[in-house]
């Protein structure tokens, strides 16, 4: 009797341990076939609809790489709970054609869950999203990171934190602050543009997807164009596309986004 204790014990020891130290990666491949980019991509549209997301945007951030950025009531709902949960709600999935093979991935749910102190958990949507759009690996780390690292991740030592993000403007209501920065992001000819706004339901916090592209008219915005980007931090398959966009987020009176020396880190924490 006193064995089987022991075996007993042993064995929800080694279980504990394992949920302990499972991993995360910042993203999913769904899927990677030869086939023609737009039909996928269709495809991959009306399955997201048809399982109930709703299409927030889409676009292209350079050649042979669309984005189609979604969320649904699960997302929203779990956004809601926390203070910053904003971040979490849209869900960015990538469509990449390399050679005669296209490829669907995305940002990986339950990730950003930990990385982004949800109060919530996106099980949820993480399941709808692998039945939906299908599964065969995460991906974006050798080991990936455990809960536990990701809830206090920062690069390195006095590199930002998920609560140091840039702190841009305040206005005097929340409503002066989503109006101005919509304003901004609709400037003809500017590098960033808007891709899509998010309003999170029953807060004060709207989401703002970004586009960043240089416009050749100065040297400096080379740096933030989503291109420049890649090249620099994407040098692999799978296509880690499913980065973009950037967000902007209006909490209440006051405009931030997530500072890029953690952001960048985060999705790419191997580098």
């Amino acid at each position: 009797m006193k064995l089987l204790s022991k075996l007993i014990l042993l064995a929800v020891l080694i279980t504990t341990t394992a949920q302990a130290e499972q991993t995360f990666k910042p993203f999913v491949l769904a899927s990677t076939e030869p086939a023609d980019f737009t039909e996928t991509l269709d495809k991959t549209r009306s399955n997201l609809e048809n399982a109930g997301f709703s299409i927030l945007g889409e676009y292209s951030p350079f050649a042979d790489h669309t984005l189609l950025i979604v969320t649904n009531d699960e997302a929203l709902k779990v956004a809601a709970m926390s203070k910053r949960g904003a971040y979490a709600a849209p869900q960015r999935i990538s469509v990449s054609k390399h050679g005669e093979e296209v490829e669907v991935s995305y940002a990986n749910p339950l990730y950003f869950e930990k990385a982004y102190w949800l109060k919530g958990s996106l099980a949820g949507v993480d399941s709808k999203l692998r039945e939906t759009l299908g599964y065969i690996k995460e991906f974006g780390s050798e080991e990936g990171l455990t809960a536990k690292k990701l809830k206090k991740y920062h690069y390195m030592f006095s590199m930002p934190y998920f609560d140091d993000p840039y702190e841009y403007d305040e206005y005097d209501s929340y409503e002066q602050a989503v109006s101005e920065v919509e304003k901004r992001l609709n400037i003809e000819g500017d590098p960033l543009s808007l891709v899509y706004k998010l309003e999170i339901p029953g807060t004060q916090m709207t989401l703002f997807g970004v586009q960043m592209k240089a416009t050749g008219k100065d040297e400096d915005e080379e740096d933030l164009d989503e291109k420049f980007q890649m090249s620099i931090v994407d040098f692999e398959r799978p296509a880690k596309t499913a980065y973009f966009p950037y967000e902007l987020l209006v909490n209440n009176n006051e405009v931030e986004a997530l500072h890029m020396k953690f952001r960048m880190a985060l999705y790419f924490p191997d580098l």
